[in-house]
């Protein structure tokens, strides 16, 4: 066998065991999209809302490849499931509805290993806000993704409205503000 050869059958996959999953794939591309915001910040170049604006630019390329072609016209029920399947559950994120109607939910964030594996807490909180902030607007555009009164600063509230008021509209500064806020009560 000549070199040439021999390199190339090194690097051939023999098993669909040496592809990495889907799930590392998923995680791998969130971890990459995180990290460029956290440097955007960290250089001067941004500020939290760049943070924000870089998680909700990957939310929707999420939904554009996992989740789009599914059902084009969703109930926040489908959705839910949908999300649950092709994006919160391969990326280790775990939630608690409170509340499930024809055009509200509510929830609580139990698990998100990007705040925890992160030294960038209020960065992770923003960016992670941002993500589903982008899945959800592209399922549902006239809507707005609100964070409640936040009680627990470990387990925020978020409310997903598919069709949004005036003053739901201005919820990114609020987020900004009270996201990041609580990370430096804490020392972060």
């Amino acid at each position: 066998m000549s070199e040439t050869e021999i390199k190339n059958k090194q690097h051939v996959p023999s098993s669909w065991e040496d592809f990495p999953s889907e799930q590392e794939q998923l995680t791998d591309w969130k971890q990459n999209a995180f990290t460029a915001a956290v440097e955007t910040l960290q250089e001067g170049h941004g500020n939290p809302d760049s943070v924000m604006r870089m998680g909700e630019a990957f939310g929707r390329g999420l939904f554009a490849q996992r989740i789009k072609e599914k059902a084009p016209d969703w109930t926040m029920k489908e959705w839910l499931q949908e999300l649950e399947t092709d994006v919160w559950g391969p990326l280790g994120m775990e939630f608690t509805f409170t509340k499930v109607s024809h055009d509200v939910v509510t929830t609580f964030l139990n698990r998100n290993p990007l705040a925890h594996s992160s030294k960038e807490q209020s960065a992770a909180s923003l960016f992670h806000f941002g993500v589903m902030r982008g899945l959800f607007l592209s399922a549902f555009p006239q809507g707005e993704l609100v964070l409640s009164e936040v009680k627990n600063k470990n387990h925020p509230e978020f409310i997903f409205k598919t069709i949004a008021s005036a003053k739901d509209k201005l919820e990114r500064e609020r987020v900004i503000r009270a996201l990041t806020f609580l990370k430096k009560e804490d020392g972060d």
